[in-house]
């Protein structure tokens, strides 16, 4: 079973690489991003998990600050391996692009439905989101259109042999969908990938830190956005 979990795993990362060539075209934007964050987890018990983290998020070859917010995540164990999750995010943007532009406040809400599983010291996962997000105070007559979309996330993590190394890659496929469209896979537009390679280390009683490198492509914009980040992660575990 190990073994056939092993071979799903490694076509899923496969086909998400090979498939990402087919996105591919000529970039007219480029930019650098810089991405913090840190946070607490909280074990309430074997099956629920309970985190809050706060971020920032720098663009513009990181001069300008693009977001910052806070992220509340519940996440509980069904059965063995199969996890569901909600999220909230109160988000804070800098809109300095057009004729009106300043803070502004978003409400993001998701709902996760996950699969991780070991083989040797591979942990392999797969998760799949819906996300819903809306600008606060202003509705659709003033032109909130309150964006939706599904994103289908697969990943490798390597653990060290004793040692509080670990590695790991990802890919994530960004779909989105208009409000009215029906729940159909025909209505979904892919919009954009994420790679992603990080490295993370764990103190004990001091917590976990984690760099990574992400690679970010629009896809179907009319200026398509090719994005490099770089980002810093912490989290100190309560139990």
């Amino acid at each position: 079973m190990k073994i056939y979990h092993y071979r799903i795993s490694v076509f899923l990362c496969c086909l998400f690489v090979s498939s990402s060539t087919l996105f591919s075209q000529e970039i007219d934007t480029n930019d650098f991003e810089l991405w913090s964050s840190v946070g607490v987890a909280y074990s309430v018990n074997d099956n629920f998990k309970v985190g809050l983290k706060e971020h920032l998020r720098l663009k513009e070859n990181a001069t300008t600050t693009d977001t910052y917010f806070t992220d509340l995540s519940l996440e509980y164990e069904l059965f063995t391996d199969f996890q569901i999750g909600v999220g909230l995010r109160h988000i804070t943007k800098n809109d300095n692009k057009g004729k009106k532009q300043g803070f502004e406040n978003h409400f993001r809400y998701n709902i996760d439905l996950s699969y991780k599983y070991d083989f040797n010291r591979i942990t392999a996962s797969h998760r799949i989101r819906y996300q819903n997000k809306n600008q606060l105070g202003l509705n659709e007559q003033d032109g909130d259109l309150v964006p939706q979309g599904v994103r289908i996330k697969s990943g490798l993590k390597y653990d060290f042999k004793n040692s509080p190394l670990e590695s790991s890659f990802s890919l994530e496929i960004f779909n989105k969908f208009n409000k009215n469209d029906a729940f159909r896979i025909q209505n979904y537009k892919t919009s954009k990938y994420r790679l992603t390679y990080g490295l993370s280390y764990k103190l004990e009683k001091i917590g976990k830190f984690k760099v990574f490198y992400r690679r970010e492509n629009n896809i179907l914009e009319t200026l398509p956005k090719n994005v490099d980040i770089m980002g810093l992660n912490y989290v100190y575990s309560i139990n």
